[in-house]
């Protein structure tokens, strides 16, 4: 080997070695100067993530405590987990000296854009929590929706499930619940059943009124019948109408319903009360009575 070949294989390793420390200088200045923000990142990434789960966790033993359906506890601690996770992922990035405008704007117009696009779900979603979060009904209850009667299946993200009774699903839109009157008549533990029977105004009402109680009276499901409010409502066209307001349990609303109508209808029945139906009085005149008399238009002799 030549001198100068020496010289130049010398100066190649020097240069590498020069840039070799520049790249461990500049590595260092960047360690010093990004260092502790990315550790602070890092950080911010793990204990969020922590606490996205913590939180996750503490909203579906709260919900399922409360009895929510499974599916809806699915889905909402899933959405808390998600969000939280965002917000983590954003300030971790922030933290670390990656700019987080650019992100922010892509979506903030993604979102526009969906919510465009699926306005009508949103609002049916939102709606869905304002039920969770209010609670007039749950699954098992007896509700009546816009002219829909029957018991809650479950609280869906878009819409809620009714079982009617002839064994219908019908899915009520949230955003209709929310906005509609709701009648829920599994809400309290106990209801009154509004009775209210016609007898005929030849009937002694008096005595009427007596064998309703005695009826009521013999029932033990009904936790009122020693002070249950009962009398006369209204003197109806064809009848006079008792009304009586026995207070019972919920899951036995229907079955004393149908034993107390069907009890009342044979006291009656031996004892003499009508039960009156509709009646009309019709009048019928003979053509001779309507018309005038006819004058006598000949003449006489």
């Amino acid at each position: 080997m030549t001198f100068a070949a020496a010289n130049s294989v010398t100066a190649d390793v020097q240069q590498q070695v020069h840039q070799s420390v520049t790249a461990l200088d500049q590595l260092k200045d960047f360690i010093l100067a990004y260092g502790p923000d990315v550790i602070y990142a890092v950080i911010i990434f793990i204990a969020g993530r922590y606490l996205a789960q913590f939180l996750k966790n503490l909203v579906s033993k709260m919900m399922t405590h409360a009895n929510y359906d499974t599916t809806v506890n699915t889905f909402v601690s899933q959405i808390i987990y998600y969000g939280i996770m965002a917000l983590v992922v954003l300030s971790a990035m922030n933290k670390a000296g990656i700019p987080t405008n650019s992100f922010l704007a892509a979506f903030g117009a993604f979102g526009l854009a969906v919510g465009l696009a699926l306005q009508s779900n949103l609002s049916n979603f939102a709606s869905g929590l304002l039920i969770l979060i209010f609670k007039p009904f749950k699954a098992g209850d007896w509700v009546s929706i816009s002219g829909i009667e029957g018991t809650i299946k479950g609280i869906q993200m878009l819409n809620t499930a009714v079982i009617t009774k002839d064994n219908k699903a019908v899915f009520i839109p949230n955003s209709v619940i929310t906005s509609s009157q709701v009648t829920n008549s599994s809400y309290l533990e106990e209801r009154y059943i509004p009775f209210l029977f016609d007898i005929s105004y030849n009937n002694d009402h008096h005595k009427a009124i007596d064998l309703l109680k005695e009826v009521f009276q013999k029932d033990k499901r009904i936790l009122n019948a020693s002070s249950i409010e009962i009398g006369i409502k209204e003197f109806a066209d064809n009848s006079v109408r008792i009304a009586a307001y026995p207070r019972v349990r919920n899951h036995d609303y229907l079955s004393v319903y149908y034993a107390t109508m069907s009890k009342v209808k044979d006291t009656f029945d031996q004892n003499g009360i009508d039960i009156p139906y509709p009646q009309r009085v019709v009048y019928v005149q003979k053509q001779e009575d309507i018309l005038p008399p006819s004058e006598d238009t000949g003449s006489s002799s």
